[in-house]
């Protein structure tokens, strides 16, 4: 049997005539993803934050997702856009040509949260270490992808940047790696303290203000077939100056938190409730305010210890 074709093997000028052509496919943890786009804009982020994914340069076989981002001409403006379409859908606005690659993340993330049926999907970063998650909750401006990012750098497997995915029956953390986004300061803070971390250039100018994405670790990647528990549920909260401080949660407590986090929990009802209630049975919980990376770091590696 042949090993599978990383993306890594594939040259950007086939990459680009798969993008314009017949679509490249992509794995993605579980999923299979099969993309389009005209933009010129996807095939050298797509390169390097993908290298470590099974690809296709000749689509076979069934696919999750099919995408395609497409030019448009807004004739209001009279400027090029950029549009996400997954089968018809989208969640999103027409954006400038020049975001057609955030786009693409952003759409791949409504993608996976939308298709994962019967599992709970959290609006949440989640790590691992010593075989349990640490599940890291965040309202814009939190520090969440900051955090991830250092962590996942210091030496914890990436499960996910955005999407803690828990199966409903087994209540294990189910891995979906990609790419990490880092936004306006964030960008400086982790290129500063980690020479050695692969970024895209940003992009400006969006929604979000600057964006740029780092790319998993190959490790992560490669044990993206192996769930594990919840251990840790810490909700971080960047405040400028302050000194580290935390709570303890009870588990009733951060579960309210995180359903108000949970994309799917009005479709799955009571069931989605007791199956996330079941999965945090043994989770410790706390809410945690920081003023500097140093101190959230050194806190988290002292209390987001595995126990035997």
């Amino acid at each position: 049997m042949s090993a599978p074709n990383l993306l890594r093997n594939v040259s950007e000028a086939d990459i680009a005539r798969c993008l314009s052509g017949e679509g490249l496919g992509l794995s993605v943890a579980s999923f299979r993803c099969l993309l389009w786009s005209d933009t010129g804009r996807l095939t050298a982020p797509v390169k390097m934050l993908y290298q470590d994914h099974v690809a296709d340069v000749k689509p076979h076989g069934f696919y999750d997702f099919r995408i395609r981002l497409k030019k448009s001409r807004r004739s209001l403006v009279g400027r090029q856009e950029v549009e996400f379409d997954w089968e018809g859908s989208s969640p999103f606005p027409s954006m400038k040509l020049e975001h057609a690659h955030p786009l693409f993340e952003w759409g791949l993330n409504w993608c996976v949260a939308t298709a994962h049926g019967q599992n709970i999907v959290i609006h949440s970063a989640v790590i691992e270490k010593d075989g349990v998650a640490l599940v890291l909750p965040g309202d814009p401006g939190s520090g969440k992808s900051t955090l991830c990012a250092a962590l996942v750098m210091s030496g914890w497997r990436l499960l996910s940047d955005e999407l803690t995915v828990v199966s409903s029956t087994d209540g294990r953390v189910q891995p979906v790696p990609r790419p990490i986004s880092l936004k306006n300061k964030s960008i400086d803070i982790i290129r500063a303290r980690f020479p050695h971390a692969e970024l895209t250039d940003p992009v400006t100018d969006t929604h979000k203000g600057a964006i740029a994405y780092a790319r998993a670790p190959s490790a992560s990647i490669m044990a993206a077939d192996q769930p594990v528990p919840i251990g840790f549920v810490v909700f971080p909260k960047y405040r400028t100056g302050t000194e580290l401080g935390y709570q303890p949660l009870s588990r009733a407590a951060a579960l309210t938190e995180l359903l108000s986090n949970t994309f799917n929990v009005g479709l799955l009802g009571r069931t989605g409730f007791e199956s996330l209630a079941q999965a945090m049975t043994g989770a410790q919980c706390y809410a945690v305010e920081y003023g500097d990376l140093d101190s959230i770091l050194a806190w988290i590696e002292a209390t987001c210890q595995a126990r035997a």
